[in-house]
């Protein structure tokens, strides 16, 4: 055999790119729903499923939850209840407010209302206490009232586990709620007469004591005329007449005796007095002394003094002077009695009157209290009026007492359930499971990182798509191997793949591929696969090929193939262990491989050293096209250095698997001045979910194109 050519790679027609240089995404003012159909159409199967779990869970809550049946009464409001008998019995009627009727309803929801039903329907009996609230709680929150439009109607449902219990409870409520009215009224009218009639006695009681107690405050306080006082003041009336006359007389009567004794003591010998004057007796005694002095002269005349009968007359004449000082002592002493009197009767006069007026001061103070026992007799008078007037009503509106509302329907036994609603839940699952089918759509859309088209390749990781590799049961279901496929159906469509990525490679390489490396950012993307089959398909082209193992991990060709049992391979012929050369290759086979036989331990230096680099030289010369089966690139260091003794390097990404991400970490990693990457290829593309993606992609009319294969 000849040693191989050395043939030098050549990049042309291969623009050089940044690693991770992203396209723009295209920008467009047209209304498009085509991508939004396709988005609904990739996660159909999500949606269903989000669905199909909320359905199940809503049948299976519909039909394993407790069922509920109702019933419904109606009873309507009336005025009759409302209307007052008065005390001359007439009845009025009040109109029924909007805030009535919904006090009405309160009232049918109403603990006391549920207690009234129980009692009735001996739902109560033989329970404890704590078995009675519950009882009572479970009535209360099961019923419920609705105004029936604008109308005085109350629509009455109950809600109970069965549909005989829900009617008679139900019913119940109705008739319940139509006596309530009439039973209250006739127990508060009873009631209330009873508190009335025994508090009309005691107010009786109350206003004729008052009365009394006024009545004696009057009589004792002298206060019995209709002012409270006038017997008083009639009476301070006449003392003060009296008192003015008698301070008159005593000013009169101390004025003339004032006057008698000024002229006693002027010297007079009270002949000139007044009194003395005007005195009958001193008169007389005048008389007999002018009588007695003409004597006394007549015998001075005759006698000397001496003598007996001029003695005598003088002796008479001294005693009726005597008689008339006497008499005038006794004048001013009647004078001045008369003062006295005068100045008695005039103290005791003024006595009185300030007697009188204490009197009267006595009668004002008393006043007050008057006023007081006048109020609280009136109050007590009107009391007693005001219950004695309420008390002839109650016996007027005795035994007229009327129910409030009247029952329009009894409810009747219900024949389905209002819970569950069946058809509603189910409605309500699928609206639900709708809504969290979408939007579990959107999340995992907006989590997903892989790539579905050419466009969002070259957008995503910023290098160019070269062909989709079909899944080969989307295209060809009847053939389980892949490698199979190509030989099977040559001309099938998973085969018409691997001549359109031969034919990519070859437009970006202007032909210069000898060399084509692939590889994979992770295990599992098919790399190896579509390195089998591009290999099958270049030696059915009439090209000598070679596919050579280069993944001392995995050793995927080798295993693919069932190789791994040869007794030597690559690493036997890169240290020289092999029993024999590439010389002694048949020239004649138009297909090769170079597999890895399994050992642990091959060292990697082999690979990325120059003896590996050798062997590709020296399989220049005798293959046309060289295939490399590298390691993934994150996971093995080696794979950038294999990859770059490569004329072009293709990267195998999973259709919808493989994240950009780990593509462009990748890529990172394969330096565009070393490694000739030449493009991305898509791998296991589903043909049948391809028509949900880009329109600007081939594989999107496969359903259009796919007879061509047949």
């Amino acid at each position: 055999m000849n040693e191989a050519r050395h043939l030098v790679p050549a990049f042309g027609g291969n623009l050089p790119r940044t690693r991770g240089e992203y396209l723009p995404a295209k920008s467009d003012d047209r209304l498009d729903l085509t991508e939004t159909i396709g988005f609904f159409r990739r996660r159909l199967k999500l949606v269903a499923l989000v669905v199909a779990l909320v359905v199940a869970a809503g049948v299976a809550f519909s039909l394993l939850s407790e069922k509920v049946y109702t019933a419904e009464a109606t009873v309507m409001l009336t005025n009759d209840a409302t209307g007052a008998i008065t005390a001359d019995g007439v009845s009025r009627q009040e109109a029924i407010s909007s805030e009535l009727v919904d006090t009405q309803a309160e009232i049918i929801a109403s603990r006391e209302m549920a207690e009234r039903v129980a009692a009735s329907l001996g739902l109560n009996e033989g329970l404890s206490e704590a078995e009675k609230r519950d009882l009572i709680d479970r009535l209360q929150s099961g019923v419920s009232a609705e105004r029936t439009g604008k109308s005085y109607a109350l629509t009455i449902r109950f809600n109970a586990p069965d549909a005989g219990d829900a009617a008679n409870i139900a019913n119940e409520f109705a008739r319940q709620f139509a006596n309530w009215e009439l039973g209250l009224n006739q127990t508060r009218n009873s009631d209330e007469r009873e508190l009335v009639q025994a508090r009309l006695g005691q107010l009786r009681a109350q206003a004729q004591a008052d009365t009394q107690a006024l009545q004696q405050y009057r009589i004792a306080h002298n206060l019995l005329s209709t002012s409270g006082a006038s017997l008083t003041e009639q009476e301070i009336s006449n003392y003060n007449q009296e008192v003015t006359r008698a301070r008159a007389e005593a000013a009169e009567d101390q004025a003339r005796l004032q006057t008698a004794l000024a002229q006693l003591r002027s010297g007079s010998t009270g002949d000139d007095v007044g009194e003395a004057l005007g005195s009958p007796v001193i008169s007389a005694l005048r008389i007999q002394e002018a009588e007695a002095a003409g004597e006394v002269a007549d015998l001075s005349s005759k006698y000397g003094r001496n003598h007996p009968q001029l003695v005598q007359a003088q002796s008479r004449l001294g005693e009726i002077r005597g008689q008339i000082q006497a008499e005038i002592e006794r004048v001013i002493s009647n004078l001045e009695a008369k003062q006295n009197v005068s100045a008695q009767r005039l103290a005791s006069l003024s006595g009185s009157l300030s007697l009188a007026r204490g009197n009267l001061a006595q009668n004002n103070a008393a006043m007050v209290g008057l006023s007081e026992l006048e109020r609280a007799a009136e109050a007590s008078q009107g009391i007693y009026e005001t219950y004695l007037s309420r008390y002839k009503e109650l016996l007027a509106a005795e035994g007229s007492e009327k129910p409030n509302a009247r029952i329009l329907t009894f409810a009747e036994v219900p024949l389905l359930p209002t819970e569950p609603n069946l058809a509603m839940n189910l409605a309500l699952s699928v609206v639900i499971g709708l809504g969290l089918g979408i939007l579990a759509a959107y999340i995992a859309e907006a989590l997903f990182h892989g790539m579905s088209t050419p466009e969002e390749v070259e957008r995503g990781v910023g290098e160019r798509h070269l062909a989709s590799i079909p899944l080969l049961k989307s295209v060809s279901p009847q053939i389980r191997h892949a490698v199979g496929a190509i030989q099977e159906a040559p001309n099938s469509a998973f085969a018409e793949s691997f001549r359109t990525l031969d034919t990519a490679i070859d437009q970006v390489t202007n032909g210069n591929k000898q060399i084509i490396a692939l590889t994979s950012a992770l295990p599992g993307e098919g790399k190896t696969i579509v390195s089998c089959c591009m290999s099958y398909i270049a030696a059915q082209s009439g090209q000598r090929t070679i596919l050579i193992d280069c993944d001392l991990r995995r050793a995927g060709v080798s295993r693919l193939l069932d190789m791994q049992k040869y007794d030597y391979g690559l690493i036997e012929y890169l240290d020289g262990t092999a029993p024999c050369n590439l010389d002694e290759l048949d020239d004649n086979r138009q297909f090769c491989v170079l597999p890895l036989r399994p050992d642990k331990s091959a060292p990697e230096h082999l690979l990325t050293g120059p003896a590996f680099q050798d062997l590709l030289e020296r399989l220049r010369g005798r293959f046309d096209r060289i295939i490399l089966d590298l390691p993934p690139v994150l996971p093995v260091a080696s794979a950038p250095v294999l990859a770059s003794r490569a004329d072009a390097t293709i990267m195998v990404a999973h259709w919808r698997k493989t994240s950009t991400f780990a593509i462009r970490a990748a890529l990172r990693r394969l330096p565009a001045e070393h490694v000739n990457l030449v493009g991305v290829a898509l791998n296991q593309v589903d043909l049948r979910r391809r028509a949900f993606f880009e329109r600007g992609d081939p594989s999107f009319y496969y359903r259009q194109y796919r007879e061509y294969y047949a």
